[in-house]
Parts: structure tokens; sequence; C-alpha cells
């Protein structure tokens, strides 16, 4: 590895520049970026509708019947629902892309079985932070509770979902770097070695002093997805109007469509914050200066080569 030889030129960019930039890497890595987020993105997505489709059924549609549009107004809360799940378990799902992209970035091309590799070890971890204390996990717990009897349940869709829900994404608005924290410079929980820092240390560290700009650039990148996401939608609306004559929302769209377009959003968040990361680390420890010296220190470091020995016996030696 080439420390100095990096795909993305290390530099300070703006918000905007990581805006162009995000769509670039994804355009230029889209098969390994969609197999990557396709290892807990699928599998997730999959859980959510099921766990959620009961709100399109014909009983859930008789509770709403008081209502002018029972149809929609179940479609909305099923929607609803699996939107804020899969953005709980975003940075989980986000996970393996982050792999990828770090290893990317210095011309290191891993498969989806090497980055599998790389996640086991650090699975525990991952799941309580990420799973337990960041609602990833828990929030399909939260599903089970939702009374289907009522048109909507205050008890948990609002405090739950709503309430909650909105905590942990302030949380994430200011301390957005979990990911990559644990899934790049592997920081244990608990430090066991002298020297070693902490998930604890290090995320206060990277997001103290500059959790002003993490809000905005995370409240810009909410902006961003939802207008892409409307603009798949709108696309994927036409093309169905097109070819069946049916331009209304219809229950297809609930389990079908909508958890693509939140997968495709994904992909473009997962990419930005990690490019805001790198962004972070080179505003706040000169990372790009950090990488130049380390380069030279390994040209500069002496080259084992091999002596002969004797007839045929060889021996490693290092010429100094």
């Amino acid at each position: 590895m080439q420390l100095d030889r990096t795909e993305i030129v290390i530099r300070q960019r703006a918000t905007l520049e990581l805006f162009d930039l995000s769509l670039i890497v994804l355009r230029k890595h889209i098969k390994s970026i969609m197999l990557t987020s396709a290892l807990l993105g699928i599998p997730l997505l999959v859980v959510d509708v099921l766990m959620t489709q009961w709100m399109l059924g014909e009983d859930a549609y008789l509770v709403a019947e008081d209502l002018e549009s029972p149809r929609f107004a179940m479609r909305s809360r099923q929607a609803f629902h699996l939107i804020m799940l899969y953005a709980l378990q975003f940075p989980l799902i986000s996970l393996p892309t982050t792999v990828f992209l770090g290893n990317q970035v210095f011309f290191e091309s891993v498969s989806v079985r090497e980055i599998v590799a790389k996640l086991v070890p650090i699975a525990g971890r991952v799941i309580l932070v990420l799973g337990v204390l960041r609602l990833g996990l828990v929030c399909l717990v939260f599903e089970l509770f939702v009374d289907r009897t009522l048109l909507w349940d205050w008890g948990f869709e609002f405090w739950m979902l709503g309430v909650l829900g909105f905590l942990c994404f302030a949380i994430r608005a200011g301390w957005p770097y979990a990911p990559e924290i644990l899934g790049l410079e592997l920081c244990p929980l608990a430090t066991r070695a002298p020297g070693e820092i902490s998930y604890r240390q290090r995320s206060r560290g990277l997001h103290s002093l500059l959790m002003a700009d993490h809000v905005s650039r995370f409240t810009g990148s909410v902006m961003v997805a939802f207008l892409i996401g409307l603009m798949l939608l709108a696309a994927i609306l036409f093309c169905q109007g097109t070819l069946t004559g049916d331009w209304l929302w219809n229950d297809w769209i609930n389990l079908l469509a909508l958890p693509a377009i939140l997968w495709v959003v994904g992909m473009f968040l997962a990419v930005f914050r990690f490019l805001t990361y790198l962004d972070t680390r080179i505003r706040l420890e000169g990372w790009e200066i950090e990488l130049r010296l380390k380069a030279e220190a390994t040209r500069l470091r002496p080259a084992p080569v091999m002596l002969e020995v004797g007839d045929n016996s060889r021996e490693e030696a290092v010429v100094s």
C-alpha cells in the first residue's frame, strides 16, 4: 500500500464538492457499492417489509374504514414505518460499503468475502453500538409491540419511532462517524493496552470540534437524499403509468419500489458520509501530511536482501 498514492486526492473540500465527488465515486464503483450495500441492506429491508406488510392487509383497512381514504392512510403508515426502520438501520447497513471505500481509496481492492472476514472479528462491538445503542436492530423489536387494532398507536409509533427516532437522528447528526471508527480504525470499546484508543475517546476527538459542521452536512445530505428519493419515485410512477395505465400509488410501490429507492439513496449517503469522514480527518489532523510522512518513512526503511551463505543455503540480511 502506497500511502501517498490515493484514488481520491486527499485535500479539504467544501460540502458541494463532496456531493459532486460522491456521485463520481458512486458511478465509478457502482457494482462494488451495490454488492457491499446489499450484504446487510437487502436482508434487513426484506425483514422490514415482512414486519410492516400487515398494514396493507384487509384487516388494517377495516381499522381505518372511518376515514375518507383508508387505503391511502394505511399505505402512508406503512411507508413511514419502512422509512424510519431503514433510517435507523442505515449506519449498520452502510458498514460493509465503508470498509470497501476505506480500502479502495488506497487502490486496495477487497472482495466481498474479504470484507466479511474483516467484519466478523468486530461483530460484537458493531452490534452493540450500531444495533443496540443506535437502535439499528432494536427498532425491529419495537415493531412487534405496535397495536394492530388501532389506527395509530401513540404508545409505540409516536414515542418509540417518533420521539426516540428523532433523538437518535440528532445524535447521529453530531456524531456521524461510528461506522468509520469501528470498521476502519478498529477502535475497541475499552482499551486493553497502553496507547490504545477506545471508541469513546476516538469519537470525542473526531466529533467535538466540528460538531456544527457535522450537523449542517447531515442536514444537507438528508435534503439531497429526499430529493433523490422523490425523483426516483416520480420516475417509477411514470413508468408504471406509461406501461400499465395505472398512475396511482398502489401496494406494490410500498412493497417493492420504496425499498429499492431506500437502498439506492442509502448507497449515495454511505459514499457521502465516508468522504466527509476523510475531510474531517484532513481538517482536524492534517491527514494528507501524515500520509506523505508515513509514505516517505516506508521508502527510507532498509530493504531486506538475500545473501548466499555456503553452497546452497540462503540467509536474509538487511542492507543498512
